[in-house]
This record gives C-alpha cells, structure tokens and sequence, in this order.
C-alpha cells in the first residue's frame, strides 16, 4: 500500500499462516513462504504414525467421505460458517462415524461418551497449508527459512531485549507508523556508528561498503 506494488514472496512466521493470509496471497499471485501452527510437529514420526489424526485418515475426495483406523466410513454430516473478526469467511466439514460402540481401538481414538467419533474438516485450509509445505520445504523455501531467523528476527530481538522498545505510546495508525519510524531510525544509527567505529579502529577496510 505504501509503495504501490506487492513482493512475488512473503515470508514471516506461524503467526501469519492462517487461512484468510493464505487466501489473500493466492489471490494476489504471491508466493506464501509462510508457516502455519503444526507445519514442524508434521515433520515429527510420532505425527506422521497416528492413523488417528484427521489428517491422517483416508480420505476419499470423489464421494467426500473418511475411513477411520478400523476401517468405517465417516461420512459428511454437516458444515460449520465462521466469520473473523476481519471479516473473512470460512467453512468447516463435519464427519461422523456410525458407531464406534465396541470398537477396540475407541480408548486410543477419542475419548467422548458419544458413540460416534466425529471429525471437523476445512478443506481450503488444508489445501492452502500443503502448498505452503511445498513452498517451505523446497530449496528456495529452505533459503528463506534460514534467512528469516538472521534478518528481520533478530532486528526485531534487538530493538526489544537490548533497548527495551516492546510496547507502542502512541495510537492511530499514523502515528504509529512514525513512531516505529523513529525506533528504526535510531538502530540504522546505531548500526551505522557501530559501523564507523569499527573503520575508524582498522577493523573493517576503509573501501568496504557501508
């Protein structure tokens, strides 16, 4: 909005990987090197070998229903709306087991007194979620996620553990921006006299770029 254009790529952390981000991106084109909550406990065995995560049922996408470990169809048994607070509009499916009465894998499946497990799906989400798995797991998206952690995260660490800036005075959207404006400011001059300092000691060469 600032510049008039828009980056090709976003990264940025699992804070930002929800649905209605991921959509904005697609929707823009944008490339969404953007975690999301379970994107590293994915990558975990323990995650991966439990037949009993939603995510790891069968899911048969022509008839729209699940087959759980024991091999019953969890069919589609309704659908959840939910608005965010911004505005933005999803939509949850809802499985539903039979009966699991008597089933002897019950006690490592779920632990309701219902007899019938039931599962809530959003399949845009997930949609979006796998495409960001590939994007992060990629060789360009390891380079990101290595990058992320030394640039922006630790400026970020820096101008609150060292110099205490965790909290914004002002308010408005305005105002804020030119008081961010100034606390980035000061750390480009600190960096800069850091800089200057270590040139000045024979540390960095008088031709090396600032």
């Amino acid at each position: 909005e600032r510049y008039g254009t828009q980056s090709d790529e976003v990264v940025a952390d699992s804070g930002y990987g929800n649905e209605a981000n991921y959509a904005y991106m697609e929707s823009n084109g944008i490339d969404a090197y953007v975690k999301y909550n379970m994107f590293h406990a994915e990558t975990k065995r323990r995650y991966a070998d439990n037949s009993f995560l939603a995510q790891n049922m069968h899911y048969n996408s022509s008839e729209d229903y699940y087959v759980c470990p024991m091999g019953q169809h969890m069919d589609r048994c309704g659908t959840q709306h939910a608005v965010s607070d911004l505005g933005y509009s999803s939509e949850t499916a809802v499985y539903r087991a039979v009966s699991c009465k008597g089933c002897p894998l019950r006690g490592m499946c779920y632990n309701s007194v219902i007899d019938c497990r039931t599962i809530k799906v959003n399949h845009r989400s997930d949609s979006f979620k796998k495409r960001a798995r590939e994007l992060l797991t990629s060789e360009r998206g390891m380079m990101h996620r290595s990058r992320r952690p030394i640039e922006p995260e630790a400026v970020f660490g820096d101008i609150k553990s060292n110099h205490g800036f965790r909290r914004f005075r002002l308010k408005s959207n305005r105002k804020v921006r030119v008081e961010f404006g100034l606390v980035a400011l000061a750390h480009n001059l600190r960096k800069y006299s850091a800089i200057l300092s270590e040139r000045m000691k024979g540390w960095i060469p008088a031709h090396a770029a600032i």
